[in-house]
């Protein structure tokens, strides 16, 4: 099925293959004859063309592809991968990106009935000659259209110092993934880690437009991507949704929108990324969605 999806990386795998021939021509020195591939006039076998093999996201190499890399606080960057590796600058760092260690999740995110792919890419900056420190991993959805992958920008999950730590991604019972991860305390020092574990479904959606969204479907309907922890309170209201042009998120109680950072927030017209709690949430779990912007 076609989709419109706006990243980067593409690699098209098609086998195509036909063979033709014609038979020896009449005997000049026979009769003639009606009967058909007789003597009298020339037979050949019918063209047969041998059907294209099926697209195979698993024989896509993702360390020798273009990615593009992000944090959900963080500005996307290109990253051309050599041998799973590359070098280059992010936000005020220079560094060393790499293919996560986790080996790629095939799986159909979408429910179009094509395999797609998430894998991970880490960054760490350099401290000193050959000298790196991690920064952050953040993991990403591959979307197959038959014919090629395509990332999707938008961070699906990531770890970072003094930040969330995902756990494990894996395969849902039914459609998408399932996200095990643990946030950090709100005003929480980074020295007791993150200890708010959190368990989210998540599956790509399209809008009318047939542009595709990260959706969480479960605990409740929200923004399904990674989402920067709470700064702090803030006065702002209207509808959250799980994306923009998109059904409203439905969390268990009401929505309180609380301040935070994210280069989400400029990214789509009319539009805010905001991080939002669940009314009277003791222990200030975090969740996300799109409001539409006041004039």
């Amino acid at each position: 099925m076609r989709r419109t999806v706006m990243a980067c990386g593409a690699v098209i795998l098609v086998l195509a293959g036909g063979c033709s021939g014609d038979g020896p021509g009449p005997d000049p020195t026979a009769p003639p004859s009606s009967e058909p591939g007789g003597s009298g006039e020339p037979s050949s076998s019918p063209s047969v063309s041998e059907s294209p093999e099926p697209f195979d996201p698993q024989q896509v190499d993702l360390a020798e592809q273009e990615w593009q890399f992000s944090t959900v606080y963080q500005d996307p960057v290109d990253v051309p991968l050599e041998g799973g590796e590359a070098t280059g600058e992010f936000g005020q760092w220079e560094g060393k990106f790499e293919l996560g260690d986790d080996d790629p999740l095939y799986v159909d995110i979408d429910d179009d009935g094509d395999q797609d792919v998430v894998a991970s890419m880490s960054f760490s900056f350099e401290t000193a000659p050959e000298t790196y420190q991690w920064v952050a991993t953040t993991w990403f959805v591959w979307l197959n259209d038959g014919e090629q992958l395509t990332q999707l920008p938008y961070p699906l999950a990531g770890s970072g110092d003094c930040d969330t730590q995902v756990d494990s991604v894996t395969k849902a019972d039914d459609v998408g993934v399932v996200i095990d991860e643990a946030q950090m305390g709100w005003q929480s020092a980074c020295a007791e880690g993150a200890g708010i574990e959190v368990t989210r479904t998540v599956q790509v959606s399209y809008d009318t437009d047939d542009r595709p969204w990260l959706v969480q479907t479960d605990p409740f309907p929200s923004w399904g991507g990674a989402c920067p922890m709470m700064v702090e309170p803030s006065d702002s209201g209207g509808e959250v949704r799980t994306a923009p042009e998109m059904e409203p998120a439905s969390p268990e109680v009401n929505a309180v929108i609380v301040t935070s950072e994210s280069w989400l927030g400029d990214e789509i017209d009319d539009w805010d990324f905001v991080t939002y709690l669940q009314e009277e949430d003791p222990n200030f779990v975090s969740y996300c969605g799109w409001a539409q912007r006041s004039n």
